[in-house]
């Protein structure tokens, strides 16, 4: 019987690799319950208990684009805001619509935005229009403006609501705000923070007991990346000195989960002792042991998640989706998004169903091209070094500094199992100068 189109569309856009699943969700796959596949302990408890029992946090959560981070993060701001015996007033900020991720990041950007956002919180909790009564934004230009003319005669109404917004999208304002501001920087600081501890006082008075403890999410911050190879270093040295340098202005009045870049994590490896625990790395799922060998609790929950998008996996995969769909679960590593990219070219390149084995090898063929491509010759001693050990080798300042861009390019996987360990992407392995390099290694 033939798919029809309507049911097409809905599988297309249900595998979306893209879209964050909200709280609640039905296509959400409790990865964490049952045999582990991503650890004994989970990320979100872990984030959850420190709240729990610690008057004030701050607190580091990282992990690979695509493997959940924003879906875990949303449902632990449901969790936080519906436990009655916590009551808890979570705060969360998606960084991505108040900063451009391939500019370098500095503390007044997280502080201002934070401040920002937990004014609109305290003006909702009042009953009144953020959107009408610009309270920190005001007052945020003002102080601007006492060092920049151009500010000054312009007036506030040139901006207004899109104040925010300019500071992104207008590399030239960002410029001028970042030099008002360097000047006067530690006042700076002082003045947001005084700003989060008035905001804190109007949401409990606002609230009453539910607002007893505020909880800030600030996502997204774990998306910066250098739009060019040739500025990795000003980003990346940009994001140490925001979570290293900088890091006692992080910590705020109120508990506060950061995203943040995985390689940093690896680059630093005292970074858990700033923030009172070590950060919490959401892991792959994992699909097989590290010798190898396939775990199919792993491979099971990958398959869930794609039978909760396409409601009905044999017209799709045929009967047989040990054929189909579990070589594409093999070739993903675990990683959810590199499933649904494969899961969705097949829906957009395909025009008979069910498909063949042949058509999922094509995909999977096609996707590995794309790895293969992204290695250099440079890589291939580290490549062939972590397939070897299952361990990140460290010995030098240069793979230290390797590690962010294998780690944006997916070529390095991480797993947990006990103890994190780490491999190559399966479709990395495939790459044939890898396997070149592996086969020299081995005779």
């Amino acid at each position: 019987m033939p798919v029809e189109l309507h049911d097409l569309r809905r599988y297309y856009k249900q595998c979306d690799p893209f879209l964050p699943l909200p709280a609640g969700h039905p296509a959400y796959v409790p990865l964490d319950e049952g045999q582990p596949v991503r650890g004994d302990r989970t990320c979100i408890d872990a984030l959850y208990q420190t709240i729990a029992i610690a008057e004030i946090s701050c607190q580091l959560f990282t992990g690979f684009p695509g493997t959940g981070k924003t879906t875990e993060l949303r449902r632990l701001e449901q969790r936080l805001n519906d436990t009655k015996d916590l009551p808890t007033e979570a705060i969360y900020v998606d960084f991505e619509e108040y900063i451009d991720r391939y500019t370098p990041i500095s503390v007044t950007d997280v502080l201002r935005v934070i401040a920002y956002v937990m004014d609109r919180e305290a003006t909702l909790a009042e009953g009144r229009d953020p959107n009408r009564e610009l309270g920190y934004l005001r007052r945020f230009f003002d102080y601007l403006s006492q060092t920049d003319v151009e500010l000054q005669q312009a007036g506030f109404e040139t901006y207004g609501a899109s104040l925010m917004l300019e500071i992104k999208n207008n590399p030239s304002f960002r410029r001028r705000a970042e030099t008002a501001l360097s000047g006067r920087f530690q006042h700076f600081a002082s003045e947001a923070h005084h700003e989060m501890e008035q905001a804190l006082l109007r949401l409990r008075r606002a609230k009453g007991a539910q607002a007893w403890r505020v909880v800030v999410i600030a996502d997204g911050l774990e998306k910066l990346t250098p739009m060019r190879e040739e500025d990795r270093s000003a980003m990346e040295s940009s994001v140490e000195a925001l979570f290293l340098a900088h890091r006692d202005l992080l910590h705020l009045p109120c508990h506060v989960i950061y995203t943040f870049p995985l390689w940093l994590r690896f680059r630093n490896a005292h970074l858990g002792a700033s923030y009172g625990g070590e950060p919490q790395v959401l892991p792959m799922v994992k699909v097989q042991h590290p010798d190898g060998s396939p775990y199919e609790p792993g491979i099971a929950k990958m398959t869930e998640m794609i039978r909760r998008r396409i409601e009905d996996l044999p017209a799709i995969f045929g009967p047989d989706l040990g054929a189909t769909l579990r070589p594409l679960v093999d070739a993903s590593g675990g990683f959810p998004r590199d499933l649904l990219r494969m899961v969705r070219s097949i829906l957009q390149s395909t025009t008979g169903f069910p498909i063949s084995p042949r058509v999922a090898e094509r995909v999977i063929e096609d996707l590995g091209r794309t790895y293969a491509d992204t290695i250099l010759g440079t890589y291939l001693d580290v490549l062939a070094r972590v397939a070897e050990t299952h361990e990140l080798p460290a010995e030098t300042s240069a793979e230290l500094a390797l590690f962010g861009y294998l780690f944006e390019r997916w070529l390095i996987l991480a797993y947990r199992n006990g103890q994190v360990w780490y491999d190559l992407h399966p479709l990395v392995r495939r790459a044939p100068k890898l396997r070149a390099r592996l086969d020299k290694a081995a005779g």
